[in-house]
């Protein structure tokens, strides 16, 4: 990292970082693909990837035709339905972190793959959204992690460049795409439960708690 990088824009990936709903995802990729006849997991683990691009390459593989576009919409409801009946819990001092940051000034945003209806219902799930500044999601990119397109949109939506840039991702995509944009990339552990390859990321966290000491040590060095 560049010495005396000051950064001014911190974003999170939403599914897996923002909560623990990775489970949840998978049991509706279960469901979608009990009723198409195809095993969901052939192709190994997607973790990261957006749920289109999963199920394109599902469905070709075993020589399924489908609509990937009611496969998506059949995937985020039957997930949002999961999420709201199991009453999964933000990931460990989310919204404490949030206004820490805010009141320290920085601009938030939710940078995810999933489709803008399913990302802005789950943040007002956690009771969020409203501390977020810019929502940037699927709906707005033709090209999803990891490439970099998502991470360059939030830049530009926000006028703050790569340089004071930093972003908190749970899986190897969108570390990956993080680094591509040029941007701080920050593993999330939490805990040491997410066992996804990080290896894209500058440095790791285990829990939200330790992201505002981390950026004021980066920003002392």
């Amino acid at each position: 990292m560049k010495e005396n990088r000051r950064f001014r824009l911190v974003t999170f990936d939403l599914d897996g970082t923002m909560l623990d709903d990775e489970w949840a995802h998978a049991e509706a990729n279960r469901q979608i693909g009990a009723k198409l006849g195809i095993d969901y997991t052939a192709l190994g683990d997607m973790t990261g990837y957006s749920v289109r691009t999963r199920w394109q390459a599902l469905c070709r593989q075993a020589d399924v035709a489908a609509d990937i576009e009611e496969i998506a919409r059949t995937h985020f409801r039957i997930t949002l339905e999961i999420i709201r009946q199991a009453r999964i819990p933000e990931s460990t001092g989310l919204t404490e972190t949030f206004h820490a940051l805010r009141a320290a000034g920085y601009t938030l945003a939710v940078v995810s793959s999933s489709d803008e209806d399913f990302v802005r219902a789950v943040t007002d799930y956690l009771g969020v959204a409203d501390l977020l500044d810019c929502f940037v999601t699927q709906n707005q990119v033709a090209v999803l992690k990891p490439a970099p397109d998502i991470y360059r949109k939030v830049q530009a939506l926000t006028g703050i460049p790569a340089e004071a840039a930093l972003g908190v991702e749970d899986s190897a995509p969108g570390c990956q795409a993080l680094r591509s944009a040029g941007m701080y990339a920050v593993g999330f552990t939490d805990g040491g439960r997410n066992r996804q390859d990080l290896s894209h990321a500058d440095t790791r966290i285990a829990g939200m708690g330790e992201l505002l000491p981390l950026i004021h040590r980066l920003q002392n060095q």
